[in-house]
């Protein structure tokens, strides 16, 4: 599911619809001051929480590290059967982001070791950025330490959100994503007109 705004295709059946409009739907995005101000939160408008990880090479990390780029911040694991089936296509994705397009995609496991998680993805030939979201049995850590239990950020799995250049949440998806390409004008609307 995904909670985002409804466009209406044709009123009283004339289209009305806007393509060239379609990809700048995310927005208008916060400014500086506002997005700082923004409540903490998962829904489009907050500011997404400053989750801890380790990125693919071993460096420590938080989500706040990434402000300045877009950030897809997508929730899976090597357990979860839709997950599974969405990894190719999110591969085949992740090459059409280019350096260019300052887009910064995150993969963080649910629920089982990185080690589990790589292991699967490496017997399926994929090779995506995992990121080791470390969880505690049911848990992520913050930033500072503590412990969010899993649920508080995704309610299922796979959950993908898009966070803007300052950390807001522009899009949140709950379940698998088809059609991963069509999000690259999103993409590069938010990257172009948030972090202002």
């Amino acid at each position: 599911t995904t909670p985002q705004r409804c466009v209406p295709y044709s009123v009283d059946g004339k289209p009305v619809f806007d393509a060239a409009r379609w990809p700048t739907l995310w927005g208008p995005y916060l400014d500086r001051q506002a997005a700082e101000r923004a409540a903490i939160g998962i829904r489009p408008g907050l500011r997404f929480p400053d989750l801890a990880f380790t990125s693919p090479v071993g460096k420590p990390m938080r989500l706040s590290d990434l402000r300045g780029s877009v950030a897809v911040v997508h929730f899976w694991g090597s357990w979860c059967p839709p997950c599974r089936r969405e990894l190719p296509e999110l591969q085949q994705f992740s090459r059409q982001l280019g350096p260019k397009e300052n887009v910064r995609l995150v993969l963080l496991q649910a629920r089982e070791p990185i080690a589990d998680s790589r292991r699967w993805a490496a017997s399926q030939k994929l090779d995506l950025p995992l990121h080791d979201s470390a969880p505690q049995g049911e848990n992520f850590t913050l930033a500072g330490g503590q412990p969010v239990h899993d649920r508080a950020i995704a309610r299922a799995f796979p959950t993908t959100y898009v966070l803007d250049r300052h950390g807001i949440v522009v899009f949140a998806h709950t379940g698998p994503i088809h059609g991963w390409a069509d999000t690259l004008p999103f993409l590069r609307d938010v990257a172009a007109k948030s972090g202002r």
